[in-house]
């Protein structure tokens, strides 16, 4: 006959350990103080002995109550036999246990000095329990929420929220919003299944039981109202945290993409498309981040506006803020804004900058003998010089890059290449049958050649033999004209403040390189674009959300780096998600049904993210309801 149940053991001990108080008088102060030492019980032979493990000291953090509970938790930490399943200690408890537990095997105190270790043969309390009745009714991914969450604790955006004027429930929504927006990227109806069904997040935030996309999109809308409230709450905290980056202004614009027509939009049109996604109305966004890549400002465009046209909102922005005398911004921006007149209103408001000069200077004295030769992050020499340039006010710093010459020569070679063959194929064409010969049409394919080919197609003249009688061309002749030729690998920048070193200019045109990570992380990691939204009213604010979510993404980041992590927000995300929230059910003997809700231990690449910031490593270890069935 087969036994249908089995004894499972769940380690409630009868515990050799208890905690003991230790009384001392102050006699010059007449006060006693209480202290707490760890004791262990042990016998030998039919005698009974203690010893003390360690000093807990004061034990201020926990209730004398609670102690036992500590005793208990130390033991089978230190024993190897870790706890029942069905209790579940305070966070408290768990990290005191844990501390002193490391304290013991750090200073080998187990075994104990009389060589007498605490034996594994415990008395134990089996729970009679039917194995054919464990069951995981279901399993979420938790790693990546609790992560996220924690930053948002630390980057004060609760607070925030409430103060906002959002209520409890508002508020949760919200952050359960951001978390999608970080983890799962998506439209509002995928957000709201990906909440109820896949992620544990709501197990995070006591305020939101269910998630409907219609709750989603009236946060969203009230988020967005108060737009700029949020941006200055979120930078001025990030501000608190990472100080001495506030001078640097770093300006840029992109676009991005409508998947559908939008022909009843207002912010989507046609442009200039960054992805070369002509086909495609676009919307604008112009950002301005500081020197460690937060985000300060943001504004949306309609797809067709051009580059210098946005900046004055920014220098509007600027000027708002208030800054010291001594702490005057610098404004780094790259050729496409820095116009003249963009230029002279800096220089109309005393601000300071670094950008790429639109031109280059035909005629220059440079001056210094040498010039100043440095290395970027992957070993390649850059060579400084600082030149003076008639008629200008401004400063130049003249930049050849050994690399960037090779590899624009090394383009140069194959257009040039793919140009004339494609040239010299429509010529060949002229003298045989059944091809196009018609001027209008050679003019059209040369000009598509052209076109397509426009980084170098501007440095060739091309002339045509024609047969006006017979409206055809007979020869197609080309020349490239070396003196429309740019020098290869050099490139002019422009600044105001004479005293800074070539290398420090250098270092802070640099930072244009991290607005467009901030582009590429909200394009692809965060999956902002293609934009799939309808409606006005939903756009803007879809973009906005993840413009807050770089802003933690970038919090986790810059951190993490200080630890030599340097993984992409993808790689992290991906990395927490074997962290689970499991059910599992068991019946007893007595008709008991047993909810366990267990969280998986972290990895160790999980711990090494978590330790790194200075978070906690779980959100809980098990949680345990027991149900008594009809």
């Amino acid at each position: 006959m087969t036994r249908r149940f089995a004894y499972v053991i769940y380690c409630f001990y009868l515990c050799r350990m208890f905690i003991r108080a230790v009384h001392k008088k102050d006699k010059s102060k007449s006060k006693t103080y209480t202290y707490y030492r760890l004791t262990h019980s042990y016998r030998t032979g039919n005698k009974i002995r203690q010893t003390v493990l360690l000093n807990l000291g004061k034990l201020e953090n926990i209730d004398k109550a609670d102690h036992k509970q500590l005793a208990n938790r130390i033991e089978e930490i230190i024993t190897g036999m870790e706890g029942s399943l069905f209790y579940e200690n305070s966070e408290k408890i768990e990290e005191l246990a844990q501390s002193f537990a490391k304290q013991i095997a750090k200073e080998k105190i187990f075994p104990s000095g009389k060589g007498k270790m605490i034996s594994k043969n415990v008395d134990k309390n089996n729970q009679t329990v039917d194995l054919n009745s464990i069951e995981q009714i279901e399993s979420k991914d938790i790693g990546g929420e609790w992560l996220v969450k924690q930053a948002f604790e630390r980057l004060a955006i609760p607070e925030m929220l409430e103060k906002i004027a959002l209520s409890k429930s508002q508020a949760d929504i919200a952050q359960l919003l951001l978390t999608a927006k970080l983890i799962h990227p998506s439209s509002e109806l995928e957000t709201e299944r990906w909440l109820n069904e896949n992620s544990a997040s709501l197990e995070l935030y006591d305020g939101a039981e269910t998630v409907s996309r219609y709750k989603l999109y009236q946060v969203t809308t009230k988020l967005y109202n108060k737009k700029e409230a949020v941006d200055s709450i979120i930078y001025r905290n990030t501000k608190n945290l990472f100080s001495g980056r506030d001078k640097i202004v770093v300006y840029d614009l992109t676009n991005m993409y409508f998947e559908g027509q939008m022909l009843s939009s207002n912010k989507a049109d046609f442009g200039r498309s960054k992805q070369k996604r002509y086909d495609r109305r676009l919307i604008g966004l112009a950002i301005s981040i500081d020197g460690m890549g937060f985000v300060r400002h943001s504004k949306f465009y309609t797809g067709n506006v051009s580059e210098p046209e946005t900046f004055k909102d920014l220098v509007k922005s600027i000027a708002e803020q208030s800054y010291p005398n001594s702490e005057q911004p610098l404004i780094v921006m790259d050729a496409g804004i820095s116009t003249e007149d963009n230029l002279k209103d800096l220089r109309g408001l005393k601000y300071d900058y670094i950008c790429v000069s639109r031109t280059i200077p035909k005629e220059y004295t440079t001056l210094s003998d040498n010039a100043k030769t440095i290395e970027d992050n992957r070993g390649n020499k850059i060579h400084l010089t600082k030149i003076s340039v008639d008629g200008k006010d401004d400063n130049f710093l003249h930049i050849k890059s050994d690399q960037k010459e090779i590899k624009e020569r090394s383009m140069d070679e194959k257009m040039t290449q793919k140009l004339e063959a494609q040239l010299t194929s429509l010529n060949q064409g002229l003298s045989k049958k059944g091809t196009v010969k018609k001027i209008s049409k050679i003019h059209e394919r040369v000009g598509a050649i052209k076109a397509k080919l426009s980084r170098i197609g501007w440095l060739y003249n091309i002339t045509y033999t024609e047969d006006i009688a017979k409206g055809v061309v007979t020869a197609i002749n080309w020349e490239r004209v070396r003196e429309r030729e740019k020098p290869k690998g050099e490139y002019f920048l422009r600044y105001t403040e004479n005293a800074i070193a070539e290398d420090k200019i250098w270092d802070g045109y640099n930072l244009t390189r991290d607005v467009e990570a901030v582009f590429r992380c909200l394009k692809t990691d965060l999956n902002i674009r293609p934009i799939h939204h309808r409606i006005d009213e939903y756009i803007e604010p879809h973009i906005w959300l993840g413009i807050i979510a770089y802003q933690v993404v970038n919090y986790i980041r810059i951190n993490l780096r200080q630890k030599n992590i340097n993984h992409s927000w993808s790689t992290i995300v991906e990395k927490m998600r074997s962290m689970q929230s499991s059910l599992v059910t068991v019946n007893n003997e007595n008709n008991k049904k047993f909810y366990i809700k267990l969280c998986t231990r972290p990895t160790k690449d999980q711990v090494d993210i978590f330790d790194a910031l200075g978070f906690k490593h779980r959100p809980f270890v098990r949680k345990t309801k027991v149900v008594t069935q009809m």
